[in-house]
């Protein structure tokens, strides 16, 4: 049964963990991850192995660490986004405004983004684990599409798995082409765009 002196340690230990989780950021952002090392890892850090050990098994252990932390970030951004009493425009310039903001919190998710999927690209066991993850992401939007279908928000003959894969790709995307072409592709910008082209798509009707 836990005490109140166990508080202090559980928090130290979450707190190790977390530095232990921005320090492998920093380093995969500007190293990539095959040329990354704990080494480099700990000593940005400030801890020893024994640290990075209590906490991940291997540097593959701390790589989806890291994915899912973010991922499950874009999840709840868009899940708390969503109001199904709301009209289709303001839920989609709603959750793109969320998950584009995460950006400004976490600037080096495009440069990882990036690095997470050129190492799945060279490795079968990580590319199909990748892929799970992607089908929970799948999954939580096709659920939110089905609700607004039954809403009346959306198309009546809307493929939603066609839709949850579009629009996957759509924030990934241009968070990707945000940190390749800066000057071009500034996500602030793209809010209102998107939105318009979207929820024309989603809806099936034109704007005025």
């Amino acid at each position: 049964m836990a005490t109140l002196k166990d508080a202090p340690r559980r928090r130290k230990r979450q707190e190790t963990r977390a530095r232990l989780l921005e320090a492998a950021t920093s380093v995969l952002a500007r190293s990539g991850f095959e040329r990354a090392t704990l080494d480099e890892i700990v000593r940005e850090a400030g801890f020893s192995k024994g640290a990075f050990y209590f906490h991940f098994e291997s540097k593959d252990d701390l790589f989806w660490a890291m994915l899912e932390e973010r991922i499950s970030r874009q999840q709840e951004a868009f899940r708390r986004a969503v109001d199904y009493s709301k009209s289709m425009d303001e839920n989609v310039r709603t959750i793109l405004s969320a998950v584009f903001g995460l950006l400004g919190e976490d600037p080096l998710w495009g440069p990882l983004l990036m690095e997470f999927h050129a190492y799945a690209a060279r490795n079968e066991k990580v590319r199909r684990r990748l892929g799970t993850v992607y089908e929970g992401w799948r999954q939580l939007t096709v659920d939110i599409l089905s609700a607004s279908l039954k809403a009346g928000r959306i198309r009546r003959d809307a493929d939603l798995d066609l839709m949850a894969t579009v629009l996957i790709a759509t924030v990934e995307g241009s968070i990707i082409q945000s940190h390749l072409t800066p000057e071009a592709v500034r996500l602030e910008e793209m809010v209102e765009p998107l939105t318009r082209t979207l929820t024309e798509w989603l809806t099936g009707e034109t704007g005025p």
